[in-house]
């Protein structure tokens, strides 16, 4: 049996890899990270084998807990995927601007490095190397100026990905994702969709498969360590 572990489970995203890996494979487990559990994520566990685990990402005591948790009841991981994140204006925190930087530097950065660090021997497979992908964002190259703080945190787990695919080879492979905008939040008005479509090359709002499908490819090819993909539409090259 696979283990997977991914941060951030409790919406979008990350629930959306929490269910399709649990639906695609009865001999998957998903250990999956969430600051709350929801009874949507609780129902997602009648469809296999799925541990939840509820822990302050800020928090070294609850993120050590965590650790010892998962090492206790898992021998090994397979695939560790930091799919947590914030992502908020800049603008919305002028009065609390460090304390909300020190949070983003805490979610992007801090714990996806705790993790590595203290999981490193379960992901250490005597098989085949573990895998540990980092979802960053195309911003890390073309910041959005209205996400200052969220892209510079995100840039520097980008920068761990390549620090990492060094340090932990050739036992862990460490790859990561650059997703641009794949699935609209509820608040996206009718113009805010097109002006990002008209942004991006193949101008469709695609979902989380594409990311799915990103994540699949770097497990199953054992000769992708230290890389960058980006699943973006090819809007990072164009003009914004």
């Amino acid at each position: 049996m696979k283990t997977i572990l991914i941060t951030g489970v409790s919406r979008r995203l990350g629930l959306f890899l929490t269910e399709s890996f649990l639906l695609n494979d009865e001999n998957i487990k998903v250990i999956a990270l969430t600051r709350k559990t929801n009874n949507t994520l609780i129902k997602l566990k009648k469809l296999g084998h799925l541990q939840i685990i509820e822990t302050d990402y800020s928090n070294i005591e609850s993120l050590s807990q965590v650790v010892e948790k998962i090492k206790s009841q898992n021998k090994t991981i397979d695939l560790l995927v930091h799919n947590a994140s914030r992502f908020e204006k800049d603008e919305l925190h002028s009065d609390d601007l460090w304390s909300y930087y020190d949070s983003l530097y805490q979610v992007h950065m801090k714990m996806p490095a705790y993790l590595n660090e203290n999981l490193f021997k379960l992901l250490k497979n005597k098989e085949r190397p573990g895998c540990i992908v980092h979802i960053t964002d195309i911003s890390v190259e073309n910041p959005y100026p209205e996400f200052t703080l969220y892209c510079s945190t995100k840039a520097g787990l980008e920068n761990m990905t390549k620090s990492y695919a060094k340090k932990f080879s050739p036992y862990v492979r460490v790859n990561s994702i650059l997703p641009g905008p794949i699935q609209f939040l509820p608040s996206h008005t009718f113009a805010e969709k097109e002006k990002i479509n008209n942004q991006t090359l193949l101008a469709v709002e695609p979902g989380f498969l594409p990311i799915l499908k990103g994540i699949q490819f770097i497990f199953d090819n054992q000769f992708v360590t230290g890389s960058s993909i980006k699943i973006d539409g090819g809007r990072s090259i164009t003009k914004l």
